[in-house]
């Protein structure tokens, strides 16, 4: 285990499931943590106990098997490592479908993500987000370097909540990953969890195959996905609940936040859930567009910090603080913010608001 700044870094190698229990046994610590994180906000939210939340979770067991059984037996791994059940695990990266998608009052996981492509930065392609959500995950992130040899995947460094397979993070052939939560009125039941998705195209050689393993069944949750490659390419997936579309960088920078940016989705009859609730997600985007291609020259990763600390229509802001007015359980605030070099394979992360927290320099 490895110290830089407040997040820890664990390696792990082997199969599947010794993949999930070095994870499990480095970072009991942070497992345990984002589980007893989840369970009061299951309870705040919903009302729901965690062990009612875990059998919901069970139904998502045949799909994830079906798009990859290596990440039940990852999950497993974890489970054993850390010392919990399968059960608790799976809830953890089927959270977002179990509880958030359907309640109505629940603020999505906000965050502000962006992506630059060689024509503006002078040869590198960079790609970075601002991760908006309840600030106790703070305790729970980890930093997970994964040799899928033996699987004969690409190794991954893993930007995560500790438990979650599937985040934030490069891969091996040069990708970069973020994610935005989005929603719609109506979901069917089941599909695949995001996380699981996301891992999926993580596990991807470049943007067609990341592409394909993100739309390739139906999902969860709607959800936005960018990806970039150290090719010189960035591409932007919107998810709806029965279609996708995808969007690509204008003048060599793409920025996106919790809404659906494309004219064709959600299709008729569904609508669009989170846009009249979280009105900040549109100034965060309009707000970061504007400071992205004002720049003169060469844009570099800390044209991206400044942006990602930016405080304009402050609290809701793209370096988001808690606001005092809502209630404690909806209280969202910057868990973690970083960008990603993706041609010398750097990230530089921040834990917490990044207007305080200083970033830290981690290497492939």
């Amino acid at each position: 285990m490895d110290y830089k700044g407040n997040i820890p870094v664990f390696e792990v190698s082997g199969n599947s499931y010794e993949i999930g229990y070095g994870v499990g046994a480095q970072a009991k610590k942070y497992v345990l943590n984002c589980v007893q994180s989840y369970k009061d906000m299951f309870w705040a939210f919903n009302g729901l106990d965690w062990e009612k939340c875990k059998k919901l979770a069970q139904q998502y067991i045949p799909t994830i098997e079906s798009y990859d059984p290596d990440y039940i037996e990852e999950m497993k791994g974890i489970a054993d490592g850390a010392g919990l059940t399968f059960d608790d695990i799976l809830l953890l990266n089927c959270r977002s479908e179990v509880v958030l998608r359907g309640n109505a009052d629940l603020p999505p996981d906000g965050c502000t993500a962006i992506a630059v492509t060689p024509e503006r930065t002078g040869g590198s392609t960079y790609i970075g987000q601002n991760w908006d959500w309840k600030p106790s995950q703070r305790d729970s992130m980890i930093i997970v370097k994964i040799n899928q040899a033996a699987n004969d995947k690409p190794n991954l460094v893993l930007l995560t909540e500790a438990g979650i397979i599937g985040k934030y993070g490069m891969n091996s052939y040069g990708l970069g990953f973020c994610f935005n939560a989005m929603s719609v009125n109506e979901f069917p039941h089941g599909g695949l969890p995001l996380h699981i998705a996301l891992r999926g195209a993580m596990d991807s050689q470049n943007l067609c195959e990341a592409a394909l393993k993100v739309t390739k069944m139906q999902l969860g949750c709607s959800v936005n996905f960018m990806i970039a490659s150290a090719d010189g390419e960035a591409i932007d997936i919107e998810i709806s609940n029965d279609d996708f579309d995808i969007l690509y960088p204008e003048k060599s920078i793409i920025v996106h936040a919790n809404n659906f940016k494309s004219l064709r989705l959600p299709r008729h009859p569904y609508r669009e859930t989170s846009k009249a609730k979280w009105p900040d997600t549109f100034i965060r985007t309009g707000r970061a567009e504007k400071l992205m291609r004002a720049i003169e020259g060469d844009i570099k990763p800390q044209d991206f910090m400044k942006v990602f600390s930016d405080h304009a229509d402050f609290p809701t802001s793209i370096c988001h603080h808690e606001d005092p007015r809502d209630p404690v359980h909806n209280r969202l605030g910057t868990v973690t913010s970083f960008i990603m070099d993706l041609n010398r394979m750097e990230m530089y992360v921040a834990l917490g608001s990044p207007c305080m927290a200083r970033y830290q320099l981690y290497k492939f």
